[in-house]
């Protein structure tokens, strides 16, 4: 009896996030869900992740449109219920991809010897190999040859690198 009592006293002292039910709060995600808060407002949305620390919810409603998405924040101290939709999960949009460029060959290729005639003017051995620049077998930029595209190990020399394509486009 008294090794129960330890044990539950104990649990009483840890913080939250090391009591709180982490396949609970997955379940919910890309989950359509209405939420009501203290003061009785009702949010609609698909939820995008939770937050396992603070148990902030962050939610995804339709603005007009599909494709243009609102995104809330709601903080755990705000909510008073979640109720979870028995649908199948929901798409939602990539929210930090970069928008693909689109580009014409010839603009691509202009872009890709600008690249190239800068390395090779800072002393770079630059080959290319099926449309990627190469840099012995360090560094390898990529279309659109922009300074994002560049990849490397070595966070050091990409930094470098990216500093030199940057001077291509100024």
């Amino acid at each position: 009896m008294s090794s129960q009592l330890s044990k539950d006293a104990s649990t009483n002292f840890l913080p939250k996030i090391y009591t709180n039910d982490p396949i609970l709060f997955r379940s919910y995600v890309n989950k359509k869900v209405t939420l009501t808060t203290e003061d009785g407002n009702v949010h609609i949305g698909i939820v995008y992740t939770i937050d396992p620390v603070s148990e902030s919810v962050v939610l995804m409603q339709s603005k007009g449109g599909e494709d243009a998405m609102l995104m809330k924040i709601i903080m755990r101290s705000a909510i008073k219920s979640i109720d979870c939709s028995l649908e199948n999960e929901m798409p939602l949009p990539e929210m930090f991809v970069t928008p693909i460029e689109k580009m014409s060959k010839e603009e691509l290729l202009e872009r890709k010897n600008s690249v190239f005639k800068l390395l090779t003017d800072s002393q770079f051995p630059v080959t290319e190999e099926n449309g990627i620049l190469l840099i012995e077998d360090t560094v390898r930029i990529e279309p659109p040859y922009r300074p994002e595209n560049c990849i490397c190990l070595n966070s050091t020399i990409l930094s470098r690198m990216q500093d030199i394509v940057s001077r291509a486009y100024n």
